[in-house]
């Protein structure tokens, strides 16, 4: 391997790295917030799995000839019956993606936080830091705040109008009060918001400090000024 592919290659992760030595106050503040809740709905996958479990059991097991699965689909039939529904098996089906575009959705925030999210590009890795961070900076800017913006204002109106009229499953035994879901768009845009702000602050910081060269903390002039100081961790 050439010395220049060997540079290239070290390239395109120093961002990163870099990244992860600095600590600022308030981007860290802002990055937890939304770890909180992100890493709390991440847990839903674990209850997808369980009800794509009892979905496919309520729909061959039917036709088992195991005693137990068999006894286990009746108790679960006279529940649904018990609740209203002849069948669960459309509302379970709607209940998984329900809760699979809440996990999905809420991750998206979490990927910007911890800078996880799939980057498709073949020029922003071989720029230098500076540059890289000057992109991010108008493309946040320019870009990703204003359709998070639109998305969140049009997203409250679906949510409110699917509020007002009732709005539920187009399946007569599908789930009601198809708002509920509705409403995880403008709370993500919400999260999204604020890891996009947290991201913004950060390259918007290290520009105006200069990248750490020699892992000196600077030194800050006040209690405001110190939310926005970064710390270079050493390592």
């Amino acid at each position: 391997m050439s010395e220049n592919q060997h540079l290239l290659e070290k390239e395109q992760h120093i961002l990163s790295e870099e990244d992860s030595k600095v600590e600022i106050p308030a981007v860290s503040l802002l990055n937890n917030f939304v770890r909180r809740i992100t890493m709390t709905t991440a847990w839903l996958n674990a209850l997808l799995i369980v009800i794509i479990l009892i979905q496919v059991s309520l729909r061959y097991g039917v036709k088992s000839s195991f005693e137990p699965i068999s006894q286990f689909v009746g108790y679960i039939n006279s529940m649904a019956s018990g609740l209203g529904f002849r069948s669960l098996l459309v509302p379970l089906e709607e209940f998984i993606w329900h809760i699979y575009a809440l996990a999905f959705m809420f991750g998206l925030s979490y990927a910007v936080t911890t800078d996880s999210h799939i980057r498709v590009d073949i020029i922003h890795h071989t720029l230098e830091i500076k540059t890289q961070r000057i992109i991010e900076v108008i493309g946040i800017v320019f870009l990703m705040m204003p359709f998070i913006v639109i998305l969140f204002d049009h997203s409250l109106a679906w949510t409110q109008y699917a509020y007002n009229i009732a709005e539920g499953s187009e399946n007569p035994t599908g789930l009601p009060y198809r708002w509920v879901v509705k409403s995880v768009i403008p709370m993500s845009m919400a999260l999204l918001f604020i890891s996009a702000l947290a991201r913004l602050i950060h390259n918007v910081v290290m520009l105006a400090c200069g990248e750490p060269k020699d892992n000196s903390n600077l030194t800050s002039k006040s209690k405001l000024h110190s939310w926005f100081t970064p710390k270079f961790n050493q390592q």
